[in-house]
């Protein structure tokens, strides 16, 4: 845990791969942010939409807000919430903001698919959810399991609901998140080593 909150932001930042998406509570207002570096957001537009498709930054920005309102999807308690204020900040690490529309007060089940960076062959993005009178849980969305989860409330505890599609079982979860944050420490060294060469 300790390597990964140091080394997550900068992998973040270096890495196409590498994303990750939180859904929070705020002054009680909810928000879901998408983070990933630049690159991984210019392969994406320039795929879907074609590298002629902007001249400018404020072009960029609303072809990833386009890109991310139609690659999200987010329903709490079989209802599909809104996306409002969507706003992107772009830099070596880009995010997307958006502002989530009637959460309710009380979770039941929460479904999340994040298509964003679905065309890239090895994608991985962290799922963070930090919600009021929950536990923090975190979850792995892969190609292998289609970028989506499907979570149920039970004893005021995160359940993940298992489907025949899906390739991460929760009895395997502790595995692969031990093999992330293996690759993440491998890659951190690395970039660190070479940074240290040159």
């Amino acid at each position: 845990m300790i390597g990964m909150m140091f080394f997550t932001p900068f992998l973040f930042a270096h890495s196409p791969d590498l994303s990750s998406m939180m859904i929070y509570e705020q002054n009680g207002k909810y928000f879901l942010a998408i983070k990933s570096s630049l690159t991984a957001f210019e392969g994406e537009i320039d795929y879907h939409f074609n590298k002629n498709a902007y001249k400018t930054p404020e072009e960029f920005q609303q072809l990833v807000s386009k890109h991310f309102q139609k690659n999200c999807l987010l329903i709490i308690n079989n209802n599909t919430i809104k996306f409002i204020h969507p706003t992107v900040v772009l830099g070596h690490e880009t995010t997307v903001f958006a502002e989530l529309l009637n959460v309710p007060d009380k979770f039941n089940s929460l479904y999340v698919r994040n298509t964003v960076f679905k065309d890239m062959p090895n994608n991985m993005c962290e799922l963070i959810l930090t919600l009021k009178g929950l536990p923090q849980k975190q979850y792995i969305l892969t190609n292998a399991n289609n970028q989506e989860v499907k979570l149920n409330v039970e004893n005021d505890y995160w359940e993940v609901e298992e489907t025949n599609a899906s390739f991460f079982k929760s009895s395997n979860l502790l595995l692969w998140s031990l093999l992330f944050l293996s690759v993440l420490v491998v890659v951190a060294i690395a970039l660190w080593r070479k940074k240290n060469i040159s």
